[in-house]
């Protein structure tokens, strides 16, 4: 299901709503997906798999030029974000009442005709808005079957020339092991980085696959290099759960993005 965000009392900018937007996108890869948006063209489009309460949308709005457009694929399904000791911001919250909340979001940041939330599952999204896309950020699902099949449909469909952002890339056991599946075995995938969680690629070779060619040694071992950062994560969160069993705390500010 389609939904055109409104908004005809909009007064705030992106810049001045986003701060006040919840969400475990940090700063600093909220100013890199705002970059990124800025690089892609009029005439294409911005994807992202998972919006939750539209922190990442805002980021991405904030730097896309007039006319480029937005699609926010998120089904609000309940079942995406999974349960946290000491979680204390919209822990439990009924879907809708996120689901409100995220275009409430939206349209006090003025994004009317710009944003077209798709309330529908990542693997319905149709093929058509994939292959126009110029920027795709996934952050749906982080089981590792849902995952993996979210980089599979983006690098099978995004032009080549497009980015790739992956959030929870090397710090979620589920995101990581999608990327050395599937990620880490393509040439026609550069990585280009990471901040945090937040790991970027370009796409630089055609066809799906490349065209048979092998990952580059050294695009492979960037990648690989990152591995250790995951155990390192693990036991940080695996501290910061038992803190929280012995304790009422909140723990999200402590958590690792």
């Amino acid at each position: 299901m389609r939904y055109r965000c409104t908004s005809p009392t909009a007064e705030e900018s992106v810049s001045e709503i986003l701060p006040r937007v919840a969400g475990w996108l940090t700063p600093t890869q909220a100013a890199i997906l705002s970059e990124l948006a800025s690089r892609i063209p009029a005439g294409t489009h911005i994807v992202e798999f998972g919006s939750f309460l539209g922190r990442s949308t805002l980021s991405l709005l904030s730097g896309a030029a007039e006319g480029v457009a937005l699609y926010a694929v998120d089904p609000y399904a309940g079942d995406e974000v999974g349960p946290r000791p000491g979680r204390a911001a919209h822990s439990g919250a009924d879907p809708e009442t996120t689901h409100l909340e995220f275009h409430r979001n939206l349209g006090l940041a003025g994004a009317e005709g710009r944003v077209t939330h798709l309330r529908i599952r990542s693997e319905q999204t149709p093929d058509d808005v994939l292959e126009a896309a110029g920027l795709v950020f996934v952050d749906g699902s982080h089981r590792f079957r849902d995952a993996a099949q979210d980089l599979r449909r983006v690098c099978g469909r995004l032009p080549p020339g497009g980015w790739l952002a992956v959030h929870d890339a090397f710090y979620s056991v589920g995101v990581t092991l999608a990327i050395t599946t599937v990620l880490l075995r393509r040439p026609d995938f550069t990585y280009r980085g990471r901040s945090g969680s937040l790991a970027v690629y370009r796409r630089t070779g055609p066809g799906p696959d490349g065209g048979g060619a092998r990952p580059s040694r050294g695009n492979r071992l960037r990648q690989v290099a990152e591995l250790p950062t995951l155990g390192g994560v693990c036991v940080r969160k695996a501290g910061l759960l038992i803190a929280a069993a012995c304790s009422a705390g909140d723990i999200d500010a402590r958590w690792p993005h």
